[in-house]
């Protein structure tokens, strides 16, 4: 199969200090740990789409984006990201009660150009993907703290309004001359802010005097008491998003409803 050259999420994800944590347990009961490490892992990749390339003796490797395509694919990343997070936290705790161990999880997640393809040949292949987006997320892993998440600016900037972070700042990776913007995701957010145009560029309202007067109309009427429902219609681009935004942002600064 030849490669497919295109812009995927890779998710890595790995056990911290696992040797350390195998040399204290048998080797079968090692294997069950990690096998039930493995599901819960799997199933939160699957869960968000994306696809489990490789299972090595304490991590996985995994995309999105690839060979399924989506365009929220950074986002399905992130979400299973803290998936695994969540489960491994709750996993933790039997493990420490059974084994007296403590078991944490690492994962990092970067956004870039891979080339995914089979690689292999018929006594064994795999899906797999290669450039510097499968080593930056396993780079990421590798310096992360267990129990948490970090994720590129790249995939920062594509996810953005979508969860709650923690800068991070520019860090040494492995084996890469320049250093790499991150960011540790703390959380999903319960209102996901929708993000458009230019971070941090703002342009007045213009040609919309009428449609927004009408809409102070209606929340004046509802300041008295009267209730209704307004509908926005137009072609896209013609900037409803944008009129209904400026009537928020009205409100706010009044401090609410004038």
């Amino acid at each position: 199969m030849e490669g497919e050259r295109k812009v995927a999420t890779v998710l890595f994800a790995d056990v911290a200090g696992s040797t350390a944590l195998a040399e204290r347990l048998d080797p079968e009961d090692w294997a069950a740990v990690m096998n039930g490490a493995f599901s819960f892992m799997n199933a939160a990749v699957t869960r968000f789409g994306g696809t489990v390339g490789r299972l090595m003796g304490d991590a996985i490797l995994a995309f999105f984006g690839a060979p399924i395509a989506h365009e929220d694919h950074a986002e399905r990343a992130v979400h299973a990201a803290l998936d695994i997070r969540d489960a491994s936290q709750r996993y933790a705790e039997r493990q420490r009660d059974r084994w007296g161990i403590e078991f944490g999880i690492r994962v990092g997640v970067s956004t870039g150009t891979a080339v995914l393809a089979v690689l292999g040949d018929e006594v064994r292949a795999e899906y797999t993907a290669m450039g510097d987006t499968a080593n930056t997320a396993a780079r990421l892993q590798g310096v992360a703290e267990p129990g948490t998440v970090l994720i590129s600016g790249t995939t920062h900037r594509l996810t953005r309004g979508q969860f709650e972070v923690r800068r991070v700042g520019s860090v040494t990776l492995k084996g890469k001359t320049e250093e790499v913007e991150a960011y540790e995701v703390l959380s999903a957010r319960g209102a996901p802010a929708k993000i458009r145009g230019i971070e941090g560029l703002r342009s007045p309202l213009v040609g919309r005097d009428d449609e927004l007067a009408a809409l102070r109309a209606r929340v004046r009427a509802l300041a008295d008491g009267e209730g209704g429902v307004v509908g926005v219609v137009g072609d896209a681009g013609l900037g409803k998003s944008r009129l209904v935004a400026e009537l928020r942002d009205e409100v706010l600064e009044a401090g609410g409803i004038p």
